[in-house]
């Protein structure tokens, strides 16, 4: 095995749920969950946040990438789903260090693969100060520019999944 893979793995084992817990208390999740239904309200858009603390050892050998997992997450979640091709899941690997935008077909076409970058990077900034609530706030407020500006409310406004934040 490479040294990246053990690299890898070493991390995944010193990021446990509990650790990750203690980052984004239950309470900022519920507070950022209502912050995500107003934001929905602003724009066509179906946002979802999953926040994952690390792998079981066995995806790391297998060479599960954040953006494989992400897209995982889209699918689990049934994100593909919405009228409109709406959803956005907007993904952290703690562990890994590493945010993943992965927005559907309705929207994937409006707004650029590097305008979400850029939101990664604000929130990966915030991460790298220990900032990690804010962090996720920051994603929904720049997530939420973008999105009211290139995918408008169009008719009736219909909430098509959870708000809640997936902490695991």
């Amino acid at each position: 095995m490479n040294t990246d893979k053990w690299k890898r793995l070493w991390r995944h084992w010193l990021h446990p749920r509990c650790r990750v817990e203690k980052w984004f208390p239950e309470a900022a999740l519920q507070h950022l969950s209502a912050a995500v239904a107003r934001s929905e309200q602003n724009h066509g858009g179906q946002i979802r946040f999953v926040v994952e603390a690390c792998y079981r050892s066995g995806d790391i050998l297998a060479g599960i990438s954040p953006h494989t997992r992400a897209l995982q997450w889209f699918e689990r979640l049934e994100m593909g789903n919405t009228a409109d091709g709406s959803g956005v899941l907007i993904y952290v690997s703690a562990a890994d260090r590493a945010v993943e935008i992965i927005a559907d077909k309705g929207i994937s076409g409006k707004i650029s693969a590097q305008e979400w970058q850029q939101v990664c990077k604000a929130m990966c900034a915030a991460f790298r100060h220990q900032r990690y609530t804010e962090g996720l706030a920051e994603g929904l407020r720049l997530s939420d520019a973008l999105l009211a500006a290139a995918f408008p409310v169009q008719g009736e406004k219909r909430n098509e999944l959870a708000d809640e934040v997936v902490l695991v």
